[in-house]
């Protein structure tokens, strides 16, 4: 319906899989409006400068994983966080979109430590994506 093919975002032409992505956590904030020296005029009346171009951001915590799956992830994510390609479905056009977008660091939380499998549980882990922006 209405295009959805049952993903939410792709990184670098490459689908994350909904199953690493905690219940509940998801939240994709399309097209946000920039703005440029606004002001309020002696009256108080606000006057807002709005940049043609539009930025998301997308955002979400990383399940509780272990070790194995962590590195499932991380080949998906890119090394190079600076600039990437995202896709991913935008709930106000009700469509894919595509963006050139970063990633902030990431803090990594080992919730557990099995010495004796030679394995970590990692507590749910942020992880966000936010556009350089594009007129639109």
């Amino acid at each position: 319906m209405h295009g959805f093919e049952g993903w939410l975002l792709k990184v670098n032409g490459v689908e994350f899989p909904n199953k690493y992505i905690h219940a509940g956590s998801y939240k994709c904030t399309p097209d946000q409006e920039t703005d440029l020296d606004d002001y309020t005029d002696n009256d108080g009346v606000f006057h807002r400068n709005v940049l043609p171009a539009k930025a998301t951001k997308i955002e979400f915590d990383i399940k509780p994983v272990r070790l194995a799956d962590m590195a499932v992830i991380k080949s998906i994510l890119p090394a190079d966080r600076q600039k990437m390609t995202v896709e991913y479905w935008n709930d106000w056009t009700m469509s894919y979109c595509t963006g050139e977008m970063y990633m902030p660091d990431i803090e990594f939380e080992p919730y557990m430590v099995y010495r004796e499998r030679n394995d970590i549980l990692y507590n749910p882990t942020r992880v966000a994506f936010i556009e350089y922006g594009a007129a639109r």
